[in-house]
């Protein structure tokens, strides 16, 4: 019994092993250090890192172009069902019948453009060149500006600023060669657009065939219905925001031209303009308008604003329900995250896409839940024999 004691004794208490702890562990296992990491795995770690960048910068340095080809992406999909039907008239011929519809498109949007730019391009260079003799005359209330500065009680305001607003107003009608720039830019993002849409038309069948090759054959057919419904989505939501659109600029100008507000057309398109984007749109287009009737007179004012008010419950209960009833629809919540994104990423484009975008991605989610919830319900391949339903 001493001898145990004394063996036990003369142990090293940092060498005794604790069974169930550390008797796993080998006794004399030296320390790791980063010289016994393989070479090949520091250089494949360093390697991940340095593509990961260099696909960050490349994306950063690249992102107008990925904005462009996500919009003409989306202007496919959006063209591509009236593509269908004018092949379908033409006997086949997709080149001409995507270059017809698009050619089309543009030609109409251009001359909504123009009917709204060229007059807008008239009164705006007219108040540029006047806007420090306005900035002079609202300071000592005088004129219309003049007259609604004094009305919201902004003199102090003014006169303590004219000098910081005589400045601004100079710099703008002397920017000659920023607005050509903006032009340069607007006129090439444009023409790049229009390309890679055309391109997107025309060579759909291929780039499908191209996805097609890669996907299982068994998820074949899901893809294409999953695909196909998420294309309706963007395609319905857009052709009816259009027609809700063009029937509140239509009944703006109506009210316009009745209240004799001056340029009708203009603040007309800028309500169907407006109406496009989501949430805050149709509030944008009444309030300029409800400000411009009120500069004439404080009676068009508040008819124009019971009339936007009447027509917004109008468009709210009657004319979107009976458009949109066979669209998508999307969460509130998941509108406003998606505009909030998309305005961050691509400006007032992406607010314009982000519904029919966020609707897409909602199809596409309920889809492949169904899709997935159908294979669970599916038998094994190697069950030969029918289940037992009865409990015994």
């Amino acid at each position: 019994m001493g001898s145990v004691h004394n063996a036990v004794s003369n142990t090293d208490p940092e060498r005794l092993i604790i069974p169930g702890r550390f008797d796993s562990l080998p006794e004399n296992e030296p320390a790791r250090s980063w010289s016994d990491v393989p070479w090949r795995t520091i250089v494949a770690s360093v390697g991940v890192v340095v593509i990961t960048i260099a696909l960050l910068m490349l994306i950063v340095a690249t992102a107008r172009i990925i904005t462009w080809v996500c919009i003409a992406g989306f202007f496919a999909i959006v063209l591509a069902p009236l593509v269908r039907r004018v092949q379908s008239r033409l006997g086949g011929r997709r080149t001409v019948a995507a270059a017809m519809v698009l050619f089309t498109t543009l030609a109409v949007t251009l001359g909504i453009i123009a009917l709204f730019i060229m007059p807008f391009r008239t009164q705006l260079v007219s108040i540029i060149t006047d806007l420090p003799g306005t900035v002079h005359d609202a300071a000592r209330g005088r004129g219309p500006v003049g007259n609604l500065v004094k009305r919201l009680n902004l003199e102090t305001y003014v006169q303590s600023h004219e000098a910081e607003l005589t400045r601004t107003a100079n710099r703008l009608s002397d920017s000659g060669f920023e607005t050509a720039r903006t032009v340069f830019d607007a006129v090439l993002a444009f023409v790049t657009v229009t390309l890679i849409t055309f391109f997107f038309l025309t060579q759909s069948s291929k780039m499908a065939k191209g996805v097609q090759s890669v996907i299982p054959r068994r998820r074949l057919s899901s893809v294409q219905r999953i695909a196909s419904d998420a294309a309706g989505a963007v395609s319905g939501y857009v052709i009816g925001n259009l027609i809700i659109s063009g029937i509140a600029g239509v009944a703006a100008f109506v009210c316009l031209l009745a209240l004799g507000v001056p340029s009708p057309v203009v603040l007309a398109l800028w309500v169907a303009f407006a109406d496009l984007i989501p949430l805050v749109g149709a509030t944008l287009g009444a309030a300029v308008c409800v400000l411009v009737a009120y500069l004439q007179s404080p009676a068009a004012g508040l008819i124009a604003l019971i009339f936007f008010i009447v027509y917004q419950q109008i468009e709210n209960g009657v004319i979107y329900p009976s458009i949109m009833a066979r669209t998508v629809k999307v969460n509130p919540l998941v509108i406003l995250l998606g505009v909030l994104v998309a305005v961050e990423l691509f400006g007032i484009v992406g607010a314009l896409l982000a519904v029919p975008v966020s609707g897409a991605f909602q199809v596409i989610v309920t889809a492949v839940r169904q899709e997935r919830q159908r294979e669970q319900l599916l038998l094994p391949d190697n069950v030969t024999e029918p289940l037992d339903l009865s409990g015994s």
